[in-house]
């Protein structure tokens, strides 16, 4: 498309009126009209005002579809050092999601405009599967975007013999344990507890208390401090809970996932493992 079309179609986009256009820019609404009818194009000087009040780049308002990874990466790292700290974790989880859909390369989702509220309607989960990795991208109460690209053998690398992975979800398996391990991330790190308070609060006595502890200190939940208060020698623990159990749990709960998908492709034709 030309300038004065792309112009025109992203003013349009915008809900704007020539009028309304050269308002912002400073400028008669008949420059506008001589604009997008190819009659005049923009001074130099007004072009990025001209972007910005259209809110694209330069490149896409004159149509420039090349973009290269340096480009990308650059312009990335300047938009979420723009934005407020409380915002960016946001703002890569919807980078997330236009990425999950640019991997499916439908018309529909590629032009479809973007739209800062699709993350939050969005409702069902997505997943792009080839023999060379895989997504799962989550769009419910807890939204996740998660990529798994294959070198080599490098999944049953990560793997092994899953030894270990067994005994992760062995010492979890007990509802003992798990009552355990959710009230330590219920406090903040290095809380200082006895054993007996966590025993009270966790419904917890005797031998089995002494082996949620032994557990959580191996997994590295917890951790044993032995003190000497008034002149007693006394065991006592602080809090390590960890963001990795969180998402854990978290994507855990998509292996029971029966909804529908926003995006489905299922092409994988080798194993997981080797």
């Amino acid at each position: 498309m030309t300038l004065s079309q792309n112009i025109k179609q992203f003013r349009l986009e915008k809900n704007l009126t020539q009028e309304q256009l050269a308002t912002k820019l400073g400028i008669s609404g008949q420059a506008v009209s001589k604009w997008e009818t190819s009659e005049t194009y923009p001074d130099g000087s007004m072009l990025v005002p001209l972007a910005q009040a259209l809110g694209v780049s330069l490149d896409r308002l004159f149509g420039n579809e090349v973009y290269t990874m340096e480009d990308i990466s650059l312009r990335i790292k300047n938009l979420l050092a723009r934005t407020p700290a409380k915002d960016r974790l946001h703002m890569i989880r919807d980078l997330g999601w236009q990425m999950e859909k640019g991997l499916f390369g439908s018309r529909p989702a590629l032009e479809q405009p973007y739209s800062p509220q699709e993350i939050l309607q969005k409702k069902s989960s997505s997943y792009y599967l080839r023999d060379y990795g895989f997504t799962h991208i989550s769009n419910g109460l807890t939204p996740f975007f998660a990529v798994f690209p294959e070198y080599g053998d490098n999944l049953t690398q990560a793997i092994g013999d899953g030894e270990e992975v067994r005994k992760i979800f062995e010492a979890m398996s007990s509802p003992e344990m798990m009552r355990a391990v959710l009230w330590v991330h219920r406090h903040e790190e290095e809380f200082v507890f006895e054993p007996a308070l966590m025993g009270m609060e966790c419904d917890l006595g005797g031998e089995d208390l002494d082996t949620v502890l032994e557990c959580l200190h191996n997994l590295n939940l917890v951790h044993k401090l032995n003190v000497e208060l008034n002149g007693e020698q006394r065991v006592l623990y602080n809090t390590r809970p960890s963001h990795k159990v969180i998402a854990l749990f978290i994507l855990t709960r998509e292996i029971n996932y029966n909804n529908g998908y926003s995006y489905m492709s299922h092409h994988r034709n080798k194993p997981y493992l080797k």
